[in-house]
């Protein structure tokens, strides 16, 4: 049993960031919505890792233009 236990808690676990979080909830219409799923689906990746890598990509762009 804690040999099961111990590899759950390695699928599960996630990096703990040392910022501050924030949630962000929001509203799409339903077509973005499935347009968003099937992209995800696509890639194999959730929605939150998806929403992620773009924001991620939004700050170096943005720190390419101030540096």
């Amino acid at each position: 049993m804690h040999e099961f236990r111990s590899k759950l808690q390695k699928q599960m676990s996630r990096k703990v960031s040392t910022e501050p979080i924030k949630r962000l909830n929001i509203e799409l219409p339903l077509s973005e919505y499935k347009a968003l799923e099937a992209y995800c689906q696509s890639r194999q990746e959730t929605k939150r890792q998806v929403i992620r890598s773009f924001i991620r990509r939004l700050n170096s762009r943005t720190d390419k233009k101030l540096g």
